[in-house]
């Protein structure tokens, strides 16, 4: 009987060190980086140039509507591991949103404090890296706070978020559209739900939204999908529910992290969640965990590295400071479809010319074309690799396996797209 209670303690023993082995592992994944310069809550986050910048948020409490509103930018340079501070925003806010245009970050909507009082804003703020300066553009139609924001096609996007109405805070359904040349927002058709802190991020030309909350009730689930040139939106289907994750892509999938749940007017507990959504097989999985709970973060990537930031923790941690990093697989340049099978299909001569007078022309799918596209407009706002892989297909002469042109975004004069159809 004793030889059996000893090797059924062993066999505990053997169990609970695989756990604990298989939980370090997990947690290993992510990599403490420098702080944050001051613990900050619901602030926004771009990337730009290789730099990651943070804007305003609260602090002093574990939530950010009860905190003390920041006006700060911080700068990380993630080859130094260093934060510098860079020229505060004209206002002081968190519930912000960011998106980068053309080489400058736009920050938008978000409340502030006056007296005791919180009072959300339509104020939008540009900054300007090469120069440390900010300029404004004109205010958004409704002033909103845990808005959420993509550039796409030339334009900037902002859905939902939370207003007063009547006296009350409610989510808002309504979704706004900039346009940059004219300096002018309008609104387009509503989202199906009204959503606060909801999180959005645009792949292949279509905008995917992730969770919120009903201010009036609790958090929400579901994954929609927008697109904007039919102005319509789509369920893709139902996944947690969670409100104020971070969220980013890598390689058109998107990453969903940490957050937090809301009932009857306050948030509940935070979350450590990390999931991936591929909306080119309309799958939604779990990859791990964060090393802790956190909510109202911020996250951004840089070349293969997705870094999360500040936060709360909706606890006796209060407001975080800490940066954490998670290093994808090394996939330094976009690879190209296999060739496409024959068979009726949209095609066109693609052709690139570069500021060296240089002309190539391509023989390609559209759905190739369109991945191009999705990567130069990333690549002007601010994001994504220094090259681009064209697949040769019918060019592979010879002894080669492949042939791909990589064609560099710097040199780039311009692109030409002459469609038609294999089809009769």
């Amino acid at each position: 009987m004793k030889k059996k209670i000893v090797f059924l303690f062993s066999l505990i023993l053997l169990f609970s060190s695989v756990l604990l082995t298989l939980s370090a592992s997990a947690a290993s994944e992510w990599v403490t980086k420098a702080d944050l310069l001051e613990p900050r809550t619901g602030g926004a986050t771009a990337s730009l140039n290789g730099k990651i910048y943070y804007f305003g948020g609260a602090s002093g409490s574990d939530h950010a509507a009860s905190g003390i509103k920041q006006n700060s930018t911080y700068e990380y340079d993630p080859t130094n591991d260093t934060w510098t501070v860079k020229a505060n925003m004209p206002t002081a806010r968190a519930g912000l949103t960011a998106v980068v245009y053309d080489n400058k970050i736009y920050a938008i909507g978000g409340y502030y404090n006056v007296g005791t009082s919180v009072l959300r804003t339509n104020k939008v703020e540009v900054y300007d890296p090469s120069t440390d300066n900010w300029s404004t553009a004109a205010n958004l139609l409704t002033a909103r706070s845990w808005a959420s924001s993509v550039a796409l096609d030339g334009k900037i996007y902002v859905f939902g978020g939370g207003a007063l109405v009547n006296g009350t805070s409610t989510s808002l359904s309504s979704v706004e559209s900039y346009d940059p040349i004219s300096n002018t927002w309008s609104l387009k058709n509503k989202m199906p739900i009204a959503a606060n802190a909801a999180a959005t991020a645009s792949v292949d030309g279509k905008v995917y939204m992730f969770g919120g909350a009903n201010l009036l009730t609790s958090s929400i689930g579901g994954i929609y999908e927008y697109d904007p040139v039919l102005d319509s939106w789509t369920l893709k289907q139902n996944t947690t529910v969670r409100d104020s994750s971070g969220i980013a892509v890598y390689n058109d999938k998107i990453y969903l992290l940490g957050g937090g749940t809301f009932s009857s007017g306050s948030q509940l507990s935070a979350l450590n969640s990390f999931d991936v959504y591929d909306p080119k097989t309309n799958t939604f999985s779990t990859l791990g965990s964060l090393t802790s709970p956190r909510s109202q973060l911020v996250s951004a990537v840089i070349n293969n590295n997705l870094y999360i930031i500040g936060g709360t923790s909706l606890g006796a941690n209060g407001t975080l400071k800490n940066v954490e990093m998670y290093t994808f697989e090394n996939e330094s340049t976009p690879s190209p479809d296999p060739t496409p099978e024959s068979g009726n299909e949209d095609r066109a001569i693609f052709t690139v010319i570069l500021t060296t007078g240089l002309v190539k022309e391509f023989d390609l799918s559209m759905v190739e074309v369109n991945k191009f596209i999705a990567w130069y407009e990333d690549k002007e706002a601010g994001t994504g690799t220094a090259s681009y892989a064209i697949d040769k297909h019918e060019n592979n002469k010879g002894p080669f396996t492949s042939r791909k042109d990589y064609v560099i975004f710097k040199n780039i004069l311009s692109f030409e797209v002459d469609e038609y159809s294999t089809g009769e």
